[in-house]
């Protein structure tokens, strides 16, 4: 296997990178990632929450799963997962950013994900997301909810209330997707306000087999 390229996005901030068919993305990180991908060869068919979990049977993206685009068209496949048995990756829930902080300090809600004393960021993942796909013209309205890795997330059955945890990984976990088609991938490394670490760098690495 031969690396084609490795490097480390900050905390709170956007990364993003081609592959081709066949190759591997691996993620590591403490930290939630908010990941996307888009087909390199048509943008108007991204990453999609929805028909991911119907296709897997399942609400979080677990290894082995496929990734889906919009169409229904396998993107990508999680390999390995060094996030099993600790927790699972969020497919629920959206991505933070300032909107998002401005409205919950509006309503007072702030305390439901940040804890006591946290400085409130003036970006977060949907900014770095849209900063990180401008160079190929996509906007923020083009760019889908995304998979946030290890975000584990406390789902009532009863309810349907979703409720954050801290359960992260203490070391950095590795995550391996192979690319099914040519791609766009893209992610933020979140500022993850609502977790004790209060956001870490994330590792990227893009392998030929």
């Amino acid at each position: 296997m031969k690396i084609v390229r490795d490097e480390v996005a900050p905390r709170n901030t956007g990364w993003s990178a081609e592959m081709r068919a066949g190759q591997l993305l691996r993620l590591a990180a403490r930290t939630i990632i908010d990941f996307v991908a888009f087909d390199r060869h048509n943008f108007a068919d991204p990453f999609d929450q929805a028909p991911t979990k119907e296709a897997n049977g399942c609400i979080y993206l677990k290894r082995g799963h496929l990734v889906l685009a919009r169409s229904g068209r396998p993107l990508m496949t999680m390999l390995a997962d060094g996030f099993e048995g600790i927790g699972t990756h969020d497919l629920q829930f959206g991505m933070c950013g300032r909107a998002r902080h401005k409205r919950a300090a509006e309503e007072g809600r702030l305390g439901e994900y940040l804890h006591a004393n946290v400085v409130v960021p003036d970006h977060g993942c949907a900014e770095n997301l849209t900063g990180a796909c401008a160079p190929w013209g996509i906007p923020y309205v083009d760019i889908p909810s995304p998979i946030n890795f290890f975000q584990n997330m406390a789902i009532d059955q009863k309810t349907g209330r979703m409720a954050r945890t801290q359960i992260r990984p203490e070391a950095p976990a590795p995550v391996d997707l192979r690319a099914e088609c040519d791609l766009l991938v893209a992610f933020s490394a979140c500022p993850d306000v609502a977790s004790k670490t209060g956001g870490l760098e994330v590792r990227a690495t893009i392998i030929d087999p």
